[in-house]
């Protein structure tokens, strides 16, 4: 399974890391909700970031939210080549 490749990005008050799939538009994020919270985010090219589990629900640690992302990813494209 090929790994997405996260870049962290710091504002005032805010942790995210961003990761990209450029050949079909999808962007990934985690942002930093509390001290050793995370929150996954997908983002499809139009609207808004979409959260991969539902509202509320956080991850403990930074690499298993970026495993979450990794899953998603492939769980996706091996859905959607069953339709092919």
């Amino acid at each position: 399974m090929k790994k997405l490749n996260w870049k962290k990005k710091q504002y005032d008050d805010l942790t995210i890391w961003m990761a990209e799939v450029k050949t079909v538009g999808w962007q990934f994020s985690i942002e930093k909700i509390k001290e050793k919270k995370y929150e996954a985010f997908v983002y499809y090219g139009h609207g808004e970031d979409h959260p991969i589990f539902p509202q509320g629900v956080y991850l403990p640690c930074l690499a298993q939210a970026q495993r979450v992302c990794d899953e998603w990813l492939e769980n996706t494209i091996l859905g959607l080549n069953k339709w092919i």
